[in-house]
């Protein structure tokens, strides 16, 4: 069973009122010590953000917790609802939206006409324009941008799959500012190592910086063991095996166009080495 850190409290606060409102709703959950505070845990990773609103009116005084064991158990709360999940990792909902644009920018005539702005290198009709041309003219955001193209149904579903999964943990872990950093930097770090490897600007996804998260929460959790990173090693070993898989040529016959490869390997190393970087921050 995984536990998950939802807030501190100091030693002196007594939290059994709490604990009892909590447990008359369902809410499985522990209190353990941790660096010389309380601190609340949960198995449920998608209730924390219900619970830290409702943890800070408790703190402001504004919960009565006086009748919790009177608490009918048809009052238990529900899982919290799509929308309720999407409204806490809304920076993971937005990579993911943007994908499935870029999907339909790669498959459709309409779309087509702007795939060009939103590749690594500008071309047109007759040939590829210089790189150099196109970031003279600042337009850098083509560092960034062919990680939204997507080339076909399976390729947008299977990266907007792990995103969700693995996304939601890192942004809860290091919060949103921060987890956007660190989708500009691996998103960077894939496209350009896929470009080196291979000077083209057909190609996109989404898929680098997944690989890139598989890099960090396989180095963060065994540098700074955390409940939000434990993900087991057999969901990551079968990432390591379907990068062997795609760099055998295999899965290119599930999906149009070939698998960008070196954008795989380009950021699992940068998300592994942004967890080297950052192993002293994100700690609740």
């Amino acid at each position: 069973m995984n536990w998950f850190p939802v807030k501190h409290f100091p030693l002196e606060r007594d939290l059994g009122a709490l604990s009892d409102h909590l447990r008359a709703r369902g809410l499985l959950h522990r209190i353990t010590e941790d660096q010389g505070q309380q601190l609340l845990e949960v198995t449920d990773a998608e209730v924390i953000p219900a619970l830290n609103q409702f943890l800070d009116e408790f703190l402001a005084g504004r919960v009565d917790l006086g009748s919790a064991a009177q608490v009918p158990p048809s009052a238990a709360p529900q899982m919290p609802s799509l929308v309720e999940q999407m409204r806490a990792a809304p920076v993971v909902v937005a990579l993911i939206a943007l994908s499935i644009l870029g999907a339909l920018v790669a498959a459709t005539d309409a779309g087509r006409v702007y795939f060009h702005y939103l590749s690594f290198q500008d071309f047109n009709r007759t040939a590829l324009v210089p790189l150099f041309e196109s970031y003279s003219q600042r337009e850098i955001w083509r560092l960034v941008t062919p990680a939204f193209l997507h080339f076909g149904l399976f390729h947008v579903l299977f990266n907007s799959m792990w995103m969700w999964d693995l996304g939601r943990r890192v942004e809860f872990l290091m919060g949103r500012s921060h987890f956007i950093t660190f989708f500009l930097i691996t998103a960077v770090a894939s496209n350009a190592a896929q470009y080196l490897w291979e000077p083209s600007p057909f190609f996109g996804g989404m898929s680098g910086v997944v690989y890139a998260l598989v890099g960090f929460i396989a180095v963060r959790q065994r540098l700074v063991p955390h409940p939000l990173m434990a993900v087991s090693s057999a969901l990551l070993g079968f990432m390591l095996l379907w990068l062997v898989l795609c760099m055998s040529g295999v899965v290119d016959y599930f999906m149009s166009g070939s698998v960008a490869n070196a954008a795989h390997v380009g950021g699992l190393v940068a998300g592994a080495l942004y967890a080297l970087v950052t192993k002293n921050m994100y700690k609740y």
